[in-house]
């Protein structure tokens, strides 16, 4: 199951950056198009918003599977190691009945203007229909990503993108790793 979440995510990954990619371009050709003509082109914000949906919830699994996300640990870091399992633990265990929920309300919602075809007006007329199953996968995925991480919290082990970093995820000599300043020290003797 965790293999299969690591792929899905690297996925969804290289989805979220192509997407960011979609909506930098759009916005250049944009601003190059309003100093030549002094007009916008019809679509690019229409284009530029649903490229940031698919970068945002797409984007969200894999920042998970990484361990990416923001973390303020100036509280857990000072807990003895049983109680900030036990704290990590109830975290993933709440961060997933959110996200289920979320995901659920977000299906339902999804469904509704599916069925609508519900469109954005605007200078074009806009689908945002596929928007909002973009965000259901999204939500859906990191669900999962919660999950594998509440069952690895609980069994003691450290949640993904810990102890087994995903190959593809940029290494930084300076990030923070549960219990661990080895990595950091190496990646320092590399540079010099």
């Amino acid at each position: 199951m965790e293999r299969f979440i690591r792929i899905l995510a690297s996925a969804l990954g290289i989805m979220a950056t192509l997407a960011t990619l979609v909506m930098m371009i759009a916005i250049a050709i944009d601003v190059v198009f309003r100093a030549l003509y002094n007009r916008s082109v019809p679509g690019v914000l229409e284009i530029s918003e649903t490229a940031l949906v698919t970068a945002v919830f797409l984007g969200l699994a894999y920042t998970g599977a990484t361990n990416s996300h923001i973390a303020v640990d100036l509280l857990t870091e000072r807990l003895p190691a049983r109680v900030t399992r036990w704290v990590l633990t109830v975290a993933w265990g709440l961060s997933s009945v959110f996200l289920g929920w979320i995901t659920y309300a977000t299906f339902v919602r999804a469904t509704a203007a599916f069925g609508a075809r519900e469109t954005r007006m605007g200078l074009v007329s806009w689908p945002i229909w596929p928007a909002r199953w973009i965000i259901v996968v999204g939500l859906a995925a990191m669900l999962l990503v919660s999950l594998v991480n509440l069952v690895r919290t609980a069994r003691g082990k450290e949640v993904l993108g810990v102890d087994e970093p995903m190959t593809d995820a940029p290494q930084h000599p300076y990030e923070y790793v549960t219990g661990s300043t080895e990595s950091a020290k190496t990646a320092e003797g590399d540079e010099s």
